[in-house]
């Protein structure tokens, strides 16, 4: 098991059709994955995981399944990193305002702005570099919530997942047919993944 220190999912419309018990395979949202580039050692895998959150979202709302490099919601990682926030954070937490960045009502397209980690064999930090988004094309995207799951400790701390939380895990996935955005530390290094399905039956 992961050792996780903070998990919180993201939800744009909250199903009404949740009952007791959840399915051991849930894989409704893998045809609207987003691939996504390789981060290298920029430390921006909060802003990657939060995009590709948004992606999702916008490809199952607009059913755009299997989409491609470059497509309608292939969006600009780099335009997290340098978006303006809320200044007060609007009561959420650290780990939400990211994504929530996108509420400002549209994002940038990858290909007008794309994430390039690497510059040959060297590290290439510029994705982190200021970029005037106002010359780009604005995509239009869905207003989102988040709504935490559960926080274990804090952003140093490492825990351990047990049944219930997994359980937790699974049914807000069924419930919210949402990707969830878990954080967790390891080694005194944190890291941010997003989570789109689960399959019981599998080793």
């Amino acid at each position: 098991m992961k050792k996780v220190s903070l998990l919180f999912f993201l939800a744009i419309n909250i199903s009404q059709t949740y009952a007791e018990g959840i399915p051991q395979r849930y894989t409704e949202l893998l045809p609207y994955v987003q691939r996504a580039p390789d981060q290298g050692e920029t430390n921006a895998c909060l802003f990657m995981a939060s995009t590709g959150a948004m992606e999702l979202i916008a490809n199952k709302k607009y059913d755009i399944k299997n989409p491609v490099p470059n497509g309608t919601y292939d969006l600009a990682e780099s335009f997290l990193i340098n978006a303006p926030g809320h200044p007060s954070g609007n009561g959420k937490y650290f780990w939400e305002q990211a994504v929530l960045k996108f509420n400002i009502g549209y994002g940038i397209s990858a290909a007008d702005w794309p994430f390039d980690a690497w510059d040959g064999p060297y590290e290439d930090m510029t994705p982190w570099s200021y970029e005037n988004w106002s010359v780009f094309k604005k995509i239009q995207l869905p207003k989102i919530e988040t709504i935490p799951l559960f926080i274990l400790g804090n952003k140093w701390s490492t825990n351990i997942l047990n049944d219930g939380h997994i359980k937790t895990i699974k049914e807000a996935l069924f419930k919210y047919q949402s990707p969830i955005l878990v954080n967790y530390n390891d080694n005194y290094f944190w890291h941010v993944v997003l989570i789109v399905g689960y399959d019981d039956n599998m080793p």
